[in-house]
């Protein structure tokens, strides 16, 4: 994004984040790595109170939390694979296998050196 401001009578742009040295993917990737690891860990909760200790109430209750998650973890896997450079058919496995998928992305996105999540910088005009 993109605001506007007013400098010495005249209209200048000034990009988002402008002192920060991240790129847009990195924090995206960022956000996906750590909802990734809240994904396994609501299935882990919803496993222990379905299986070892059961409990419907709570089961009830996290199951719908765990959905949730699960459903926002989707999107952000199918909203950052073209930009990351994942295949589709990487995105099915991650899905598919449920909490494991999550650590998948997360050990993957650790992995991701960082130059490929930050692209070099344009130089800026007027400096």
């Amino acid at each position: 994004m993109v605001s506007l401001t007013r400098a010495q009578g005249t209209v200048t742009r000034v990009p988002d984040f402008a002192d920060d040295p991240s790129s847009e993917l990195e924090r995206k990737s960022k956000a996906l790595a750590v909802m990734a690891l809240v994904e396994t860990a609501s299935y882990l909760v919803l496993f222990y109170f379905w299986v070892i200790a059961p409990n419907d109430a709570v089961r009830r209750v996290f199951g719908f939390v765990h959905g949730l998650v699960w459903l926002a973890f989707v999107a952000m896997t199918v909203i950052i694979r073209g930009d990351i450079g994942w295949s589709w058919a990487y995105v099915v496995l991650v899905v598919i296998t449920g909490p494991i998928g999550g650590v998948l992305v997360f050990a993957r996105i650790k992995r991701t050196p960082r130059e490929a999540l930050v692209p070099p910088r344009a130089p800026v005009e007027g400096r």
